[in-house]
């Protein structure tokens, strides 16, 4: 992936989970409301506030930036994509319920 391209994919997805922590934020979501939604193979840790998914994700984000092997950039992605995921499916539920 050349670099014009891989900037362009990352920062659509930091506008992604800006927007999830804005979602985040406006629910109010406390930590023993969320942590109970992934597994430990999804997120490193179980974190202390539930924003701390989104900087996991940032983290991410900035490792896909300053790879330079195609299969870690590769796993990366795909990592990126489930923690997302996961991360819109807990916010929906959320969303819901409000």
């Amino acid at each position: 992936m050349d670099n014009a391209t891989m900037r362009q994919l990352t920062q659509q997805l930091r506008q992604q989970v800006a927007v999830m922590r804005q979602r985040i934020t406006r629910l109010g979501i406390a930590e023993e409301s969320f942590h109970d939604w992934f597994d430990a193979q999804l997120f490193r840790v179980n974190h202390a506030a539930p924003n701390g998914y989104c900087d996991e994700i940032d983290e991410l984000i900035s490792q896909l930036e300053r790879s330079a092997s195609e299969n870690h950039q590769r796993w990366l992605a795909e990592k990126i994509e489930q923690q997302m995921l996961a991360l819109l499916r807990a916010l929906a539920h959320f969303e819901r319920k409000a």
